[in-house]
């Protein structure tokens, strides 16, 4: 999902209750907060040898701890949250949006959105970490050229 999606359906949400699932029926407390919003830029090289350089919104949630609350944040208060912050430092609409979660026993991953449900008076965004990847392996799988290797097989150079 980019940041715009993500944007669109907190515009489209309102009042809503805005909730995280970042496993089959776990959701992140309603007590949650959105503490930070980040606009990321990554240059790496893979094993191949290959250069790659992107942006991404990383959006934190966060859980004081001591707080316990009936309902989560609705999806237009959160809103506001993303406009203050594009307000001070311009979001890129096309990014993929991404939120990072932990607390407690549950170690602090970065979620990729695998869907979204409307229930009515909620909003439920269901996550995923999203597994690594060789890099040169998933550009051959698309049929991409990979430059000087000759693909990522054993003793091909890539890894």
């Amino acid at each position: 999902m980019t940041t715009t999606q993500f944007l669109d359906l907190l515009q489209n949400a309102g009042e809503k209750e805005l909730l995280f699932q970042y496993a089959a029926g776990q959701n992140v407390p309603n007590a949650y907060h959105i503490t930070e919003i980040k606009s990321t830029h990554t240059d790496s090289v893979d094993c191949g040898g290959q250069e790659h350089s992107y942006d991404e919104t990383v959006v934190q949630l966060w859980l004081s701890g001591t707080e316990s609350k009936d309902q989560a944040m609705a999806a237009d208060k959160a809103l506001k949250i993303f406009n203050i912050v594009n307000s001070k430092r311009a979001l890129k609409g096309d990014t993929e949006i991404f939120f990072e979660y932990g607390y407690a026993e549950l170690a602090t991953s970065v979620y990729r959105v695998s869907g979204v449900e409307d229930k009515g008076e909620q909003v439920i965004v269901h996550m995923e970490v999203p597994a690594t990847v060789c890099k040169p392996r998933e550009l051959m799988a698309t049929s991409l050229p990979i430059a000087g290797n000759g693909g990522c097989t054993p003793g091909g150079g890539c890894c």
